[in-house]
């Protein structure tokens, strides 16, 4: 399936994911501010809808799960109901399943400003939820944390007061703690989108240490002795007490405690603040990223050591033929180029200039004497021509570097279109066999019916029809041989007015005439009382089961809904074909000679089966023992063909008694059919379900 993360996603983990969607193709987003440590996580920053809209129509994500902005105690939650909006309206038209993740202040008392909000988003998701196709579950859960690096940004201002002896916390020393780890909420991820049920629901996660804020500045006493710890003066708030209802329906609860979390969590923030370098080697760091800044120091400690030379070599007549100034215009001219040259020479023409007036010579004479301008122009000159060079050698290399990096940029844009390639065809492959009406889908669907016993195959087509066709109005009729009625063999749960368990043929005809015609019938008139598709099986050119759709959406009313109704209830034919081909080539190794009833092994399989759809809730049977004294074994086959319908089974149990296995018979039943038998000379007692299982328990032993 394709999974979306979104939201607050900044503690999310490779691990984490494995954990709550081991077999799935996952993409989180992230915000522009938010960064995720973990790169191997596939993220997309999300900065708009139009984005949004383009991801969700590239991937079409079946489920998605979105992590609020409130799951933060100290958060801000500016533009949180337009992101959430912007997912909601982007999946509207589609059969998503969202998992809202709401913090605890929609549920906290007193509620405050942003209760409001919080309560707000889950309304939203509501309000989708009823006027759109989108499936939504919320959950009100205690503020999270993680125990990560991440994590430790959400403690970071209490860590950083330690070191000056006192922490000020914002709440109250009575406000009790609601702390929930990221990593357990992997696991109830998990557990709510295998048993998910597509009725809007709300669910509150309970905080079940019963710890306190104090507690918590105890816990940091502990990490630092001598810690003076102050609270705050905020309103005192409380969370509803566990209902126990998602233990109930997910057999989930919370183990882990911040109080015990708290100590590696501060470990790791520790761990982190070391790496952190000095100012000196911060100051260095900033210095060589600056390069002109760095120019500059460099020129300028080239200058002072050329003036520390000269000075110190000033009356020395062995150093009088050594010019200092003008070796260091030569060599920063060489070095950094044309406008450092030029500076160069200004700085050696300063430091000459002032080596005249320390001499004593006037200004006056400096600039009005044309033999003391010779120097100056000598520095100016080499500045200026060692620099040229450089520039001329610099821009050579540039340009030789530009072509370099553009054929980089252009190996690396191949490379990265290969793998994208690659991707592209990794997803398309598993969009291709994961999609519901795709080839994939098809072969699957004829993978889950292959089998030989027709009652396991009944089953199997109302689950794999329920999915692909997203419709639960499923109903299978088997024909009886003289086509007088047709009996109900299976059909999806909770159909309200539930079908009729037999059916005349006679007040079907139109659809029989239109299966015959045209293979498919559809009530394009929306006649009432009849399905609005259906099919049929047949089996040697003769109609032995008719598959129909009781009801069908707007969208539903097709042609392409009905090719693939069409498709799909010929796979079903194949697989039913071969399954009675198979009965009918083994049907004499199943009854007892001479009898109707059916041996222990095979009449335990018919039972286990009707139990299986009786769970299910796609039939209904009873199953009756006999009782009583009989002439003969011929008398009582005699009696038990006169008492059972063409769709129902007679056998012997485990236990060597007789019984009658009565498919699509209720207990409301039970009299009518007791009243009949007695009348066929039968007299028989109901066997409860327990008792049916054992059966079929003991019957698996034997074998």
């Amino acid at each position: 399936m394709e999974i979306l993360l979104t939201g607050y996603t900044a503690f999310l983990t490779q691990e984490w994911i494995e954990t709550a969607f081991p077999d799935d193709h996952v993409l989180t987003t992230h915000t522009k501010s938010e960064a995720l440590l973990d790169t191997r996580v596939k993220t997309v920053t999300l900065d708009g809808k139009q984005l949004l809209a383009q991801i969700n129509e590239t991937y079409q994500f079946d489920r998605i799960v979105y992590f609020s902005e409130y799951l933060l105690p100290h958060g801000e939650q500016e533009g949180e109901l337009d992101r959430l909006r912007w997912v909601l309206q982007a999946c509207r038209e589609r059969e998503v399943q969202l998992l809202y993740f709401s913090g605890p202040m929609a549920a906290l008392t007193p509620s405050s400003g942003k209760s409001l909000l919080a309560n707000a988003a889950e309304e939203l998701c509501f309000h989708y939820a009823k006027t759109s196709k989108i499936q939504v579950k919320v959950f009100r859960l205690p503020y999270l944390y993680a125990v990560s690096e991440s994590g430790t940004e959400q403690f970071a201002r209490l860590f950083e007061q330690m070191p000056t002896g006192t922490v000020q916390m914002d709440e109250q020393a009575a406000q009790p703690l609601l702390a929930l780890c990221m990593e357990e909420l992997a696991d109830l991820t998990a557990r709510v989108f295998d048993t998910w049920t597509p009725e809007p629901e709300r669910f509150l996660l309970p905080q079940v240490f019963d710890a306190t804020q104090r507690q918590v500045g105890e816990v940091l006493q502990k990490l630092q002795p001598g810690l003076e710890v102050c609270y705050g003066a905020d309103t005192l708030q409380t969370y509803p007490t566990d209902d126990r209802t998602v233990r109930r329906r997910y057999g989930w609860f919370q183990r882990y405690s911040l109080l015990d979390d708290l100590p590696a969590i501060y470990k790791l923030w520790q761990a982190r603040q070391t790496e952190k370098k000095s100012i000196v080697h911060r100051a260095m760091d900033k210095l060589r990223q600056s390069t002109r800044l760095l120019r500059i120091v460099e020129i300028l400690a080239a200058w002072l050591l050329s003036e520390v030379l000269v000075r110190a070599t000033g009356t020395d007549a062995q150093f009088q033929m050594i010019d200092f100034r003008l070796m260091f215009v030569m060599l920063i001219g060489t070095v950094y180029g044309l406008n450092a040259g030029v500076l160069a020479a200004v700085l050696a023409s300063v430091s000459l200039a002032a080596g005249y007036l320390r001499q004593g010579t006037t200004l006056m004479l400096l600039f009005y004497e044309p033999s003391n301008w010779l120097a100056f122009i000598v520095y100016f000159v080499v500045g200026a021509s060692c620099g040229y060079v450089q520039l001329r050698n610099t821009e050579a290399a540039r340009f030789v570097r530009e072509e370099n990096n553009l054929l980089r940029d252009r190996l690396r844009f191949t490379q990265r279109l290969y793998q994208d390639t690659l991707e592209d065809k990794q997803m398309f492959r598993r969009q291709i066999l994961g999609r519901r009406d795709s080839f994939g889908k098809i072969y699957t669907v004829t993978q889950q019916l292959d089998m030989l016993q027709p009652q396991e195959i009944y089953r199997k087509t109302v689950q794999v029809m329920e999915d692909v066709l997203e419709n639960h109005s499923l109903t299978i009729y088997r024909l009886e041989q003289n086509h007088t009625f047709a009996r109900l063999t299976a059909a999806s749960a909770g159909l309200d007015p539930a079908p009729a368990h037999s059916i005349e043929v006679a007040q079907r005809l139109d659809v029989l005439r239109g299966i015959e015609q045209e293979g498919l019938w559809v009530n394009r008139e929306l006649r009432p009382g009849l399905p609005m598709y259906a099919a049929g099986v047949r089996q040697n050119g003769t109609l032995v089961v008719l598959i129909g759709l009781r009801t069908a959406t707007e969208e539903q009313m097709t042609l392409y809904y009905q090719n693939l109704f069409r498709i799909l209830c010929g796979l079903v034919e194949t697989a039913l074909v071969r399954a009675f081909e198979y009965e009918n080539a083994v049907r004499e190794s199943w009854y007892l000679p001479g009898t109707c009833l059916l041996r222990p092994a095979v009449f335990a399989q018919k039972l286990e089966s009707a139990c299986t759809l009786q769970e299910d809730k796609m039939a209904h049977h009873l199953l009756l023992r006999v009782t009583g004294e009989f002439k003969n074994q011929a008398d009582l086959n005699a009696r038990v063909e006169r008492s059972i319908r063409s769709t129902d089974v007679a056998g012997v149990g485990s236990d060597n008694a007789i019984y009658l296995l009565m498919n699509q018979a209720e207990e409301a039943n039970l009299p009518l059919l007791t009243k009949r038998m007695g009348e066929k000379g039968l007299h028989v007692i109901s066997v409860p379900l327990d008792e049916q299982l054992r059966l079929v328990s003991a019957a698996k032993q034997e074998v």
